[in-house]
């Protein structure tokens, strides 16, 4: 079968042979799909006798009975749904099924057919066929809590059971108050004036402050607008929003905080939860009162992004002998992170301490990682790939290769279907064990399904294999590009891997598409006309826009990769705001101090893989040789 083609030793005339047949059987199941909608036609059976052996013939038949749901199809929908029970087969089907016997009112057939789907209009629905059985009653009542106590507004499927619910006094202020909280934090904040009215009179005036807090974080700086009648609720409310003011506005958080803290007795945990919020919130802006702050919240804390920003902000006053307190005194945990341990060894440089730092930094120069990179670059050695390609017998491929979602998944890649290969190949996981899993991977890497084995090798926790995990994948499109836009394409290649982990179809939440994750508006930008937003999916226009968009960052950004690789992930405008006013900062210090967490982590990323890349392409790679010295200053546009 094509699916081991790379790996086999038969004939070349025997895979063709088995290719043509699939490929083949391919143009017959699209056709049959199109002719579905009639499966009583002699021409669809006449095609679908040729598909028997075909990995995809049960998807021909789950479209021939999604096009004919009804009562005399029930016995065949039904038995395909115990077959295919819990798989991406099931799930369309099922709902279909349920629905038309929601609506049919076939309590007895819904209710054998129900399973938990997660569609809350089907859940409801289960409920309220239930509820007409005294027997079952009782129970089913139990159930409303879960689908009520959320932070949005439920189908109108639901609003009899929940009627149901609530005249049988089920309905507690308490759960009344739990949905308060999921619509003002989470949810959708529009609820907020439904659920007033199902608050004890005395406590209404709670949901407007919920809602004016969510609206505006600074009404929480006028304390007189709470009351002080139901205190444990009004502090609840007053975490949320100084919380969040403590970032879009630290004075007023901190002004505010001093008032209500006389009028109001938080609890200790949320004493503690503000120390925390406001440490990191002072440090993130660089404010006076940081390192005040900073020390009353480390004090009994082991938290590691507190100590990581108290630290950050040490290293940026350059006091080197309170960073190495610092690490010192840090949880054990926390000390032997990789982070902490270059910078124990970073002040012990800085405090003339060589040979505790050469000590420290030859130790860390073992991982393949950011802060093992940056040690070699420290100690002007080779960085450390540990690149060991996993080893593996062509039986225990072959197991993997065999199983029916393998096989969907396949040949769902070979009709462009990628999501539908997404699902099978989902599927497939949640049955494997280790070695099994780490066959998948392989065998993704095998189809050039690059960003399935990166993923599931991922999961696995196996990193070694890096030729599978860091592909040379679209290898001509991106070093044609990179060669042409005059960016380095070992930059190229980390910049793909961590967007997109060489996903062509990868589309994020903000509308990002392609390999190299372009919005839009940047390639229309970039083509000074309309680009459309599909051909952003293809690899070699995504590319050639990503790459010229590289070239734009560093010429905005003075040819520095660091600072372009951030406005990558950023924008160079906010970027451009996180530079020194003033004096030039070492490289490592900047980065440590950016505030967008995301942004941090992606350069830290993004350097490693370029190092990776770079090693990989056989290109001269001395990456952190350069980062190791390089100052980071202010820019003129």
């Amino acid at each position: 079968m094509l699916l081991l083609a790379c790996f086999s030793s038969q004939a070349t005339t025997t895979l063709s042979s088995t290719e043509q047949k699939q490929q083949h059987q391919r143009e017959i199941f699209v056709e049959a799909e199109s002719l579905a909608y009639n499966p009583q036609s002699a021409e669809y059976q006449r095609l679908v006798a040729q598909l028997v052996d075909y990995p995809l013939l049960p998807y021909v038949q789950l479209k021939a009975l999604m096009n004919n749901i009804n009562r005399k199809n029930g016995p065949q929908i039904e038995a395909f749904l115990e077959k295919y029970k819990g798989t991406p087969l099931d799930r369309s089907l099922r709902k279909a099924w349920l629905q038309y016997l929601a609506k049919s009112q076939r309590k007895a057939e819904f209710l054998t057919a129900y399973t938990n789907t997660g569609n809350a209009e089907l859940a409801c629905k289960n409920i309220e066929f239930r509820l007409s059985d005294p027997s079952e009653r009782e129970v089913a009542l139990t159930e409303v809590p879960r689908l009520w106590i959320v932070g949005n507004s439920q189908p109108k499927a639901c609003d009899y059971v929940f009627r149901e619910w609530k005249k049988a006094g089920l309905l507690t202020k308490d759960m009344v108050w739990q949905r308060l909280v999921l619509a003002a934090t989470r949810g959708k904040h529009t609820l907020i004036p439904y659920l007033k009215k199902l608050l004890p009179e005395n406590e209404r005036y709670l949901a407007d402050l919920w809602l004016s807090v969510r609206r505006d974080a600074s009404y929480v700086s006028r304390g007189s607008r709470f009351p002080h009648k139901q205190v444990s609720k009004e502090t609840q409310i007053l975490i949320y929003g100084l919380k969040r003011l403590a970032f879009s506005d630290p004075d007023l958080a901190l002004k505010s905080w001093y008032a209500l803290e006389k009028r109001f007795a938080f609890s200790a945990p949320q004493r503690k939860e503000m120390t925390e919020r406001f440490a990191i919130a002072l440090a993130v802006a660089d404010h006076s009162q940081a390192e005040l702050w900073l020390d009353k919240a480390s004090a009994d804390s082991t938290d590691i992004e507190l100590f990581r920003w108290h630290l950050a902000h040490v290293l940026r006053l350059g006091n080197w002998q309170h960073a190495l307190e610092l690490i010192e005194a840090a949880p054990p945990g926390i000390a032997q992170d990789l982070a902490f341990q270059y910078w124990l060894g970073r002040t012990y440089e800085q405090l003339k301490a060589g040979d505790l730092a050469q000590q420290t930094f030859n130790k860390l120069a073992n991982q393949r990682h950011y802060y093992g990179f940056m040690a070699s670059g420290k100690l002007a050695k080779q960085p450390s790939l540990h690149d060991k390609t996993l080893s593996f017998s062509p039986e225990q491929l072959a197991e993997v290769a065999n199983m029916p979602q393998a096989k969907r998944a396949y040949e769902f890649l070979q009709l462009d279907r990628s999501l539908s290969a997404r699902r099978e190949w989902y599927d497939l996981q949640q049955g494997l064990n280790e070695q099994q899993s780490l066959m998948a991977a392989v065998l993704a890497d095998s189809w050039k399904w690059h960003d399935q084995a990166i993923f599931t090798f991922a999961r696995v926790g196996y990193l070694d294999d890096l030729e599978r995990r860091f592909p040379i994948a679209f290898d001509e499109t991106l070093i044609n590009s990179a060669n042409k836009n005059h960016v380095d394409p070992a930059w190229a290649f980390a910049i793909v891997r961590r967007e997109s982990s060489f996903m062509p179809d990868a589309n994020s939440h903000a509308g990002a598409r392609g390999l190299m994750q372009l919005m839009p508006g940047t390639a229309n930008y970039l083509a000074k006309k309309k680009v459309g937003s599909s051909s952003l999916f293809d690899p070699e226009q995504n590319v050639e826009y990503g790459t010229q968009y590289m070239r734009y960052l560093m010429d905005k950004m003075d040819n520095n990769p660091v600072l372009a690789t951030a406005s990558y992930n950023a924008g160079w405008r906010k970027v451009l705001d996180w530079l020194p006013e003033r004096d030039a900062v070492p490289m490592d210090i900047w980065v440590e101090t950016i505030p967008y967490k995301e942004t941090r982590n992606y350069v830290k990323a993004v350097m490693a893989y370029k190092q990776i890349y770079a090693q990989r392409l056989g290109q001269p790679s001395q990456v952190f040789r350069e980062l190791v010295d390089m100052q980071i200053a202010p820019i003129q546009q």
